[in-house]
């Protein structure tokens, strides 16, 4: 089954095409344009042309979904639709170009579907999700992974660019400054917030994130779970100044349709934070669309219950072929691994990137079987994995390819984005990947460790098998050195 589903924002319109089976997903078209619904309103009223021109935007979003074979459609307005005193005539208009009925959210609606998306894709317990829009503004609470609190604005980066006039006049910067710390000191429940990490969603926020990725030369890296400080989100915010004042000529990463209001939603994320001693922000790419997706595929407000999981098990049905023993090969990582931690400390706090590592280990195979490996660490640094942050992400795609990406990890090594203790342990996470390969030996659920006894000398494993060993035994002589190199000690494998 194909869903489309179309967010009618503000700023911009977006569809969202998604292959769905079951629970599992995967994007199979997109379409933005910047419509800018929420510009040029007069007493209330959305601007004529403004529709005329969203209304072209359905008819091809509609010939897009139609080329695209897609059976179920969820579309959805805003605040620029929601507040519109003549919203009835785009929505008749609307309806007539889409073939479908679109459902205008409240903004307790927005910050809940932020809220559904975020707790499934983001690993954090306790957080502020802000999701700065163009004509609105959506803050929630988050604490245990339960929506506590929400309020929705109406102010975006639109609205605080008009109102303040900030295209033309500069110097009304900090009359918006004033405003909005008077706005945020309205929140009662904003204090029961200060401290705690800040979850950013919309096209301003990944704008963001975008440009400090160009900035510290981590463009490689996929923008969901991106982290910044909180002086990095002020430093933008001076770059950004610069360039509208004329002293910058080009920001990467800022494009030229939303350069002229991205300076009120930059502005928004700034003062809140400084205002809830936030210290540091994780720019989300999943916000309404994707808690319109959860919805559908889980029902209402059911969270998954581990995200990185989840999202795991999504890539691997999505990409991988039948028989395919990556979770069955992480069984026997995860118990050398938990030996290995009792003697080598700088192990711990490994585990989830270790079982990325393991399950994807030869998702590379999917594009060419014999360049599996090299493509192996592209995919995961590309894929849609959630719960992880960008460093973990790039330790988990060396780890399941150490052998063949020496000569990568020594780019992110010059790029001082890896260490050289973060190396070893990617060589010593890896090795234990490739011992368990060599004890499956492309047959799942037919081996396992019994036990695990470590000396000072060696690593003692009762390996129990179904099948004669001789084949694993032989493969296993491929990475005794390696093992004795990295830990010091011997690989000793007693099959039984």
């Amino acid at each position: 089954m194909r869903v489309g589903i179309i967010d009618i924002g503000s700023n911009s319109m977006r569809l969202v095409i998604y292959e769905v089976h079951g629970k599992n997903y995967i994007v199979v078209g997109q379409v933005r344009q910047s419509a800018r619904l929420g510009q040029d309103m007069i007493d209330g009223h959305l601007n004529k042309g403004r529709i005329d021109f969203g209304i072209k935007v359905l008819q091809y979003f509609k010939e897009y979904m139609d080329s695209k074979d897609v059976t179920d459609v969820i579309a959805v307005a805003t605040e620029a639709i929601r507040k519109a005193k003549n919203k009835e005539d785009f929505l008749t208009q609307a309806k007539v170009a889409l073939g479908n009925d679109i459902r205008i959210l409240s903004g307790e609606e927005e910050a809940f579907y932020d809220y559904y998306a975020t707790v499934n894709t983001i690993d954090l317990e306790n957080c502020l999700m802000v999701d700065i829009g163009g004509s609105s503004t959506e803050i929630a609470l988050i604490q245990d992974k339960i929506l506590q609190e929400s309020i929705s604005i109406p102010f975006g980066s639109i609205v605080l660019t008009e109102k303040f006039n900030l295209k033309r006049n500069r110097k009304n910067e900090q009359n918006l400054h004033n405003y909005l710390k008077q706005t945020f000191r309205n929140i009662s429940w904003l204090k029961n917030a200060r401290g705690l990490p800040i979850v950013g969603i919309g096209g301003s926020i990944r704008t963001l994130g975008k440009i400090d990725r160009f900035r510290k030369d981590n463009a490689m890296f996929i923008s969901h779970n991106y982290s910044m400080e909180q002086k990095d989100v002020e430093s933008v915010y001076d770059l950004v100044r610069e360039y509208l004042d004329g002293n910058v000529k080009r920001i990467y990463g800022l494009s030229r349709d939303r350069e002229d209001i991205f300076i009120g939603s930059l502005a928004t994320l700034n003062i809140l934070m400084k205002y809830q001693n936030s210290r540091k922000l994780f720019v989300s790419n999943a916000g309404i669309r994707d808690g319109l997706l959860f919805e559908h595929l889980l029902g209402r407000n059911k969270r998954v219950h581990d995200v990185l999981e989840f999202s795991l098990d999504n890539i691997i049905e999505n990409h991988m072929y039948k028989g395919y023993e990556g979770k069955d090969l992480f069984k026997l990582v995860r118990v050398m691994y938990s030996a290995l931690c009792r003697k080598y400390p700088q192990l711990l706090g490994n585990g989830k990137v270790l079982k990325t590592a393991t399950y994807l280990f030869d998702i590379g195979t999917n594009i060419n079987y014999f360049q599996r490996d090299r493509n192996t660490f592209y995919s995961i640094l590309n894929a849609p994995i959630n719960g992880l942050s960008q460093k973990q992400i790039l330790m988990a795609a060396s780890s399941a390819s150490i052998f063949s990406a020496n000569d990568l990890l020594k780019e992110f090594f010059n790029k001082k984005i890896l260490s050289a203790r973060d190396i070893k342990v990617i060589e010593m996470l890896g090795i234990l990947i490739k011992i368990a390969e060599a004890l499956n030996h492309g047959v799942s659920d037919e081996t396992t460790i019994r036990k695990i006894e470590l000396t000072e000398t060696a690593m003692i494993m009762e390996v129990h098998t179904k099948l004669d060993p001789i084949f694993k035994k032989d493969e296993l002589k491929n990475y005794l050195s390696r093992f004795r190199y990295l830990y010091k000690m011997n690989l000793d494998v007693r099959f039984v």
